[in-house]
């Protein structure tokens, strides 16, 4: 939600643009570590109590921003501590979702979960920038925020409390990959690294470059341009469950690739507040699109040539390249920026991603048999096939194959805190 808020941080502590891209990468850095540290806490104490206490972790770090009394370094250390308890009640709070889905809609719990995660994740800095414009004061979103946690906060604790039938020991996932799918792995992490790049690079540095170059475009603008890209990306992803996996990665490759020279165009080549505006929208638009099928594509061909046994593993190894793609843009963009200005490093940071981007479009398509998906392998399908890559663990939870998360911290979380199938007793609160 800090996404618009940047600027306004930026000029009341005489941040440097590169402190500034850097408090955006250090949230990624702290959600992905705690989600691979606590992963499988839930397994271990229960999923209230460690949804209770992420809430609670959070609600300090949002409380740092809001009342913002110790520099920069509370900023930092307010992401910090937002990341760890982002990560360590994703994994409690998918599975409490997946566990309270009817018996006849079972991949209802896992569908919810997504679509909330990655439209919230929208809204966020949509709301934050809307409330800073209209009241004209930073520290109010902030404050909604905690209010919002708190009365999430209340509401789980009315739920009744779940306990492991098989306690198990609390230990970190570990990233690996087998040999046998190494190639799929590359191609996978390599779509997912680009297209979290794109969104990184949005969501990080977007807020200050239209702040300056747009005359009048506050918070509730920049808002609504950088929440437009991940409420686009989840839509995208439902509707790419009708494509194969190596057509929805080159689809989405190629609108990145076109959100980037939007952008581009946006800063070289357009000139006047409207346009460059107007641009900008349209390129987020785009990128968002172009973010949700490639990652969705990349996603569903890996898990779909994931042995069972090795899900968790393959998942945290792939994630740590789509949150490598994340934060390395922002970090890169604050480098340059150093002795550059921003708006001449989000060009050249943008101009490589373009040309990143180009090269590999290719390569998805090289065993590309079709484009739309065969039933068995959308979200269409009823049940997975028998014996599908990566379903047991999954029909273990009563999910499909093509049930699963679509969101890197949800994903994550469906592996390491959902125990890959152990089954759960309900125990009334």
């Amino acid at each position: 939600m800090a996404s618009p808020l940047y600027p306004l941080h930026q000029q009341a502590h005489g941040m440097s643009d590169p402190s500034m891209t850097l408090l955006h990468a250090t949230f990624a850095a702290a959600a992905l570590s705690a989600l691979l540290l606590f992963g499988s806490a839930a397994d271990t104490f229960g999923r209230r109590p460690v949804l209770l206490a992420g809430i609670v972790v959070a609600a300090i770090g949002t409380a740092l921003f809001a009342v913002d009394a110790a520099g920069i370094a509370g900023l930092f250390l307010g992401r910090v501590v937002l990341g760890i308890g982002t990560g360590l009640g994703t994994g409690g709070g998918i599975a409490l979702m997946v566990e309270a889905s009817p018996s006849h809609r079972p991949s209802l719990g896992s569908t919810a979960a997504t679509v909330a995660f990655v439209a919230g994740t929208g809204l966020g800095p949509a709301a934050a920038g809307g409330i800073a414009a209209l009241t004209g004061d930073i520290h109010l979103p902030y404050v909604a925020m905690l209010v919002a946690l708190g009365l999430v906060a209340c509401w789980i604790r009315r739920l009744p409390s779940h306990r492991p039938a098989t306690r198990q020991r609390w230990r970190p996932t570990r990233p690996a990959v087998p040999a046998t799918m190494r190639e799929t792995f590359a191609i996978a992490s390599a779509t997912g690294f680009l297209g979290w790049a794109a969104v990184g690079t949005v969501l990080a540095v977007l807020p200050a470059v239209v702040t300056a170059s747009v005359p009048g475009a506050g918070p509730g603008t920049t808002g609504a341009v950088v929440g437009s890209v991940l409420i686009v990306s989840a839509v995208s992803q439902v509707a790419a469950s009708w494509l194969r996996a190596r057509a929805a990665q080159t689809i989405g490759l190629a609108l990145l690739a076109l959100g980037a020279t939007l952008l581009l165009t946006s800063q070289l080549v357009v000139t006047g507040a409207g346009p460059v505006l107007a641009v900008t929208a349209v390129a987020a638009v785009v990128t968002g699109a172009g973010h949700g099928l490639s990652y969705w594509g990349a996603n569903w061909e890996a898990d779909l040539r994931t042995p069972p046994t090795r899900r968790a593993e393959v998942t945290a190894a792939l994630y740590l390249a789509f949150y490598l793609g994340s934060g390395l843009p922002a970090v890169l963009i604050g480098m340059l920026a150093a002795t550059i200005s921003l708006a001449s490093s989000f060009v050249l940071v943008l101009l490589t991603l373009l040309l990143a981007t180009t090269a590999f479009l290719p390569v998805p398509s090289l065993t590309l048999t079709g484009v739309r998906a065969p039933r068995q392998e959308g979200t269409g399908a009823s049940a997975p096939r028998e014996g599908a890559p990566g379903g047991q663990g999954l029909l273990e939870l009563g999910l499909g194959v093509d049930d699963r998360a679509t969101h890197p911290l949800l994903q994550v979380a469906l592996e390491a805190g959902t125990g890959e199938g152990e089954g759960l007793v309900a125990d009334e609160a």
